[in-house]
């Protein structure tokens, strides 16, 4: 007979985008099948990352924040719709940089079940240029991943 371990928790790694929001759904339908919770996960990077040193004097510290708590209030209405759905859901914000090594680091540590992501639907040359989190993630995780393609709704 077939086994398999309950879905209790189940990231959705999400940037803001609606694309990335689509995958909220699958992860909803998942979580009220097996009586799991949804994780939306973001990974933020402050704009001008590269530049630490110089962003007190330009300023962009208060720039970040307000970008982050922007993106905070957006996944508190997403959270608040999932619950409206009858399912737990919960949010966590992690600032760092590297989103596909943070998604990977997230899933193992908390011990998640699925991962149900999209892939922004990169093909050929921008591929391999630029990568894609949903692979990177795919491949460098030990628990399934559900990759939706939003592009084909």
């Amino acid at each position: 007979m077939f086994q398999h371990r309950p879905f209790n928790k189940i990231v959705v790694p999400t940037d803001g985008s609606a694309w990335s929001e689509r995958a909220i759904p699958y992860a909803v339908d998942f979580a009220r099948i097996s009586g799991g919770e949804v994780i939306l996960l973001h990974i933020f990077t402050p704009p001008m990352h590269e530049f630490v040193d110089s962003l007190a004097i330009a300023g962009e510290y208060e720039l970040a924040n307000r970008i982050r708590e922007e993106i905070k209030q957006h996944l508190l209405g997403l959270r608040n719709e999932v619950r409206e759905e009858g399912v737990e859901c919960r949010l966590h914000i992690i600032d760092a940089v590297g989103v596909g090594q943070h998604i990977i680091e997230y899933i193992e540590a908390e011990n998640i079940d699925l991962a149900v992501m999209t892939t922004h639907g990169h093909s050929g040359l921008a591929r391999l240029v630029f990568g894609s989190v949903a692979n990177k993630v795919m491949h460098d995780v030990n628990v399934p991943v559900l990759v939706i393609r939003p592009d084909l709704e």
